[in-house]
C-alpha cells in the first residue's frame, strides 16, 4: 500500500516535506524463466544454493547507515567485523546526510561525510533514500541550492547507484495511476540515472491499519492486503519502470502481526512478486518500536520470510524513528547486541539472498544463496 503509519520522514532541505510511506521499487527486466514466484506472487519454491559460480560473487547486498548515530560511523571501530565480511556498503539516507553537513564545521561542510567515506572505502557506490521531489532535485546547481542532490551528494563525494524513495500515501490524487502521476515519475526515474542512479525504488507496505470508507484506503481488506490489487497498480509501475521496490517492515512490527491481518501474507508476497519480475528487492530493517530486542527480532523476521520463500535481493539496516545522528550507542559498534552494525553484520554473515542464476547468457532461475 501506499501507507506508513510508521513515518519514514525526511527532510531534504526547505523544500522537504516529511513523506510517510512504505513500499518498493521494481525493475524493467522480463520475468523470471524459473522464479521464486509466478508473477501472480504464488509460491513456487526457489533452489537454495552455496554453489561458487552462483553464490560465490554476491558483492554488497547490505546497505548500513542513518539516521540514528549516522556520524558515529567515522568510529573505524565501529564497523571492522562488519566491512570484514565484504558484503556491506553504505546507507545514505537524505536526512542523515543534511545533519551531516549541518554538523561539520563551515569552513568544511563535508568533513564528517568524508570521514565517513574513508571508512567505507572500497565498499562500492552507496545506496540512498529520498523524499520524491521534483525531477529537478538531482541536477539544480550546488551553489545555488544547498539543500538539493548535487550539494549533498554529489560534491560530498557520495555516488549512490541505488535508491528507495518514500512515495506519498495521501492525498489520493498522488496515490492513483495516472497520465500526471506517471509522467512524474518517469521524470524523476529519468533525472535519477542522469547522475548515476541506475534503480528507483518505491518504498511499498501497508503499515497503517485498514480502515472502511477512507480515501487513502481500498474499499475492502483484502485489497489492502494484496500487491496485485487495483489499489497497487501505481506501486507496481513505479516499480517496474524504475527496477527495483523496497519495502519497510521493521522485524518487531512484522511478527507481531503488523498493521492487521494480512500484513505479513502481503510483505511475503510482495517480495516474491518483485523476485518474479527481476527486480532489485531491498528489505528495510529497522528497530521500531523497541531496540531491546532488535538483534534477535531480525533472526526471527529473516527465518519466516525465508521459511516462505520470500528473500529480498538485499538487506537495508538504518533507524529512521531516532534522528541523533550522534546517538553513539544505537550505530555500534558492530560486537554490541542490538546496535545497527550488529544487525548489519549478521546479516552480512548470515541472511540468505535472492539472485538470479543465468545458463547461456539468459536468466534461468531463481537462487537463495546463502553467505558463506
Amino acid at each position: 500500500m501506499r501507507a506508513n503509519g510508521l513515518a519514514r520522514s525526511r527532510a531534504e532541505d526547505g523544500l522537504a516535506t516529511a513523506m510517510i510511506t512504505l513500499f518498493s521499487r521494481a525493475p524493467l527486466g522480463a520475468i523470471l524463466a524459473l522464479a521464486v514466484t509466478g508473477c501472480n506472487g504464488s509460491t513456487a519454491t526457489p533452489a537454495i544454493s552455496t554453489t561458487p559460480s552462483t553464490c560465490s560473487n554476491l558483492g554488497q547486498y547490505v546497505s548500513v547507515g542513518g539516521t540514528a548515530g549516522f556520524n558515529t560511523l567515522a568510529r573505524r571501530d565501529f564497523t571492522t567485523a562488519l566491512l570484514a565480511t565484504g558484503h556491506v556498503r553504505l546507507y545514505e539516507h537524505g536526512t542523515a546526510i543534511a545533519a551531516a553537513i549541518a554538523g561539520s564545521p563551515s569552513s568544511n561542510p563535508y568533513a564528517i561525510l568524508n570521514a565517513i567515506e574513508s571508512v567505507f572505502a572500497g565498499t562500492g557506490p552507496g545506496e540512498a533514500e529520498l523524499g520524491l521531489l521534483g525531477s529537478n532535485y538531482f541536477t539544480l546547481p550546488a551553489n545555488r541550492y544547498s539543500g538539493y542532490y548535487q550539494y549533498q551528494y554529489v560534491n560530498s563525494g557520495l555516488n549512490p547507484n541505488a535508491a528507495n524513495v518514500n512515495v506519498p500515501y495521501k492525498p489520493t490524487s498522488k496515490i492513483r495511476f495516472d497520465r500526471r502521476n506517471v509522467r512524474a515519475w518517469k521524470a524523476w526515474v529519468r533525472a535519477a540515472r542522469s547522475v548515476g542512479i541506475a534503480s528507483m525504488a518505491p518504498i511499498v507496505a501497508p503499515n497503517l491499519a485498514w480502515r472502511a470508507h477512507s480515501p487513502i484506503f481500498p474499499h475492502t481488506r483484502a485489497e489492502y492486503y494484496d500487491i496485485n490489487s487495483s489499489f497497487y497498480q501505481l506501486s507496481r509501475f513505479e516499480a517496474l519502470y524504475g527496477g527495483a521496490i523496497a519495502f519497510d517492515s521493521p522485524p518487531n512490527f512484522f511478527l507481531t502481526g503488523g498493521s492487521g491481518p494480512g500484513y505479513e501474507k502481503f510483505i511475503e508476497q510482495a517480495i516474491r512478486w518483485g523476485d518474479a519480475h527481476g527486480l532489485r528487492t531491498t528489505m528495510l530493517v529497522s528497530p521500531y518500536p523497541t531496540r531491546s530486542n532488535f538483534t534477535e527480532d531480525t533472526k526471527k523476521f529473516v527465518g519466516v520470510l525465508l521459511a516462505h520463500d520470500a528473500v529480498p535481493t538485499e538487506w537495508a539496516v538504518d533507524d529512521y524513528e531516532n534522528t541523533n545522528p550522534n546517538d553513539a550507542d544505537a550505530m555500534g559498534p558492530d560486537t554490541r547486541a542490538n546496535t545497527t552494525t550488529q544487525v548489519g553484520l549478521w546479516l552480512a554473515a548470515q541472511a540468505p539472498v535472492y539472485v538470479e542464476a543465468h545458463e547461456n547468457g539468459e536468466v534461468a532461475r531463481g537462487i537463495v544463496c546463502r553467505p558463506k
